[in-house]
C-alpha cells in the first residue's frame, strides 16, 4: 500500500484523543505482570509507551532524564496504535524515527508533539504542508514523499508497534514496559525518582 493511500483517510478523521482507549486501570498497583511477555524485535529493556496525541505523554518527556538517572537505564520509546488517531500519530513518529536510526532528538520529538496537538487544522492540504515543514526543518523527508525503502522501514516499525500494542494490552499512556513483561502504572507513582526506583527494581527482578 502506498503511504499516501494510508495517510489521506486518516487525515480526514484525525482528532486529538485522550491518553487512553477508555479502559479502566487499577490505580493502586505500581505494575502488572503480563502472562505472556511481548515478543518484538529490538525492544529496549525499559520502553516508554506513548502517543504524540497524548498531553500527559508530552509532559512526561521532561521527566525522562530524571527517571533514567533513578533507574540507571536508557529508556527506549514505542508508539501505541490502539485507535485511529494513535495510529496516525504513530505514522508521523515512525516516519521521523526511522530516518533517525530509531533515536530522534528530543527537540524533534517535541516538534512532532506540537504539530499533532497544536497545529492541526480542518484542511488536509494545510496539514500536509505543515507536517512537511516540520520534517524539512530537521533535514528529513516528509512522510508523504518517502521512497520505497523508507516506506518499508516505516511499515516495519508500524507492524512492530501494532504487535507491542496487541501483545501488551496497553490501553493507557504514558506507561513503561520493562523486559517486555512488566507494565508500569505511572499514575501510581508520585515522582520521577519513585518511578525510576520501580523500573530499577523490575529490571533486577528475577524472572
Amino acid at each position: 500500500m502506498k503511504l499516501k493511500q494510508l495517510f489521506v483517510p486518516l487525515l480526514a478523521v484525525f482528532a486529538l484523543s485522550a491518553c487512553s482507549d477508555d479502559a479502566p486501570t487499577n490505580q493502586a498497583e505500581k505494575y502488572t505482570t503480563l502472562e505472556t511477555p511481548v515478543k518484538v524485535a529490538d525492544l529496549a529493556p525499559v520502553t516508554e509507551v506513548f502517543s504524540l496525541s497524548c498531553g500527559h505523554c508530552r509532559s512526561m518527556e521532561s521527566a525522562i532524564p530524571a527517571i533514567e538517572e533513578a533507574a540507571s537505564v536508557k529508556i527506549g520509546k514505542a508508539h501505541v496504535t490502539f485507535n485511529e488517531s494513535a495510529t496516525f500519530a504513530a505514522l508521523i513518529y515512525y516516519a521521523a524515527s526511522t530516518q533517525e536510526d530509531g533515536n530522534p532528538p528530543k527537540d524533534l520529538v517535541e516538534a512532532l508533539f506540537q504539530y499533532v496537538q497544536e497545529q492541526q487544522t480542518d484542511s488536509a492540504e494545510d496539514n500536509k504542508r505543515l507536517l512537511g515543514d516540520v520534517f524539512k526543518q530537521y533535514g528529513l523527508t516528509s512522510p508523504y514523499e518517502l521512497d520505497e525503502a523508507q516506506q518499508a522501514k516505516l511499515f516495519t516499525a508500524i507492524e512492530q508497534a501494532d504487535a507491542l500494542t496487541v501483545q501488551s494490552g496497553i490501553n493507557s499512556v504514558p506507561t513503561f514496559l520493562v523486559k517486555g513483561k512488566y507494565v508500569v502504572n505511572t499514575s501510581a507513582h508520585e515522582s520521577a525518582e519513585e518511578l525510576g526506583a520501580t523500573l530499577k527494581m523490575l529490571l533486577n527482578k528475577a524472572d
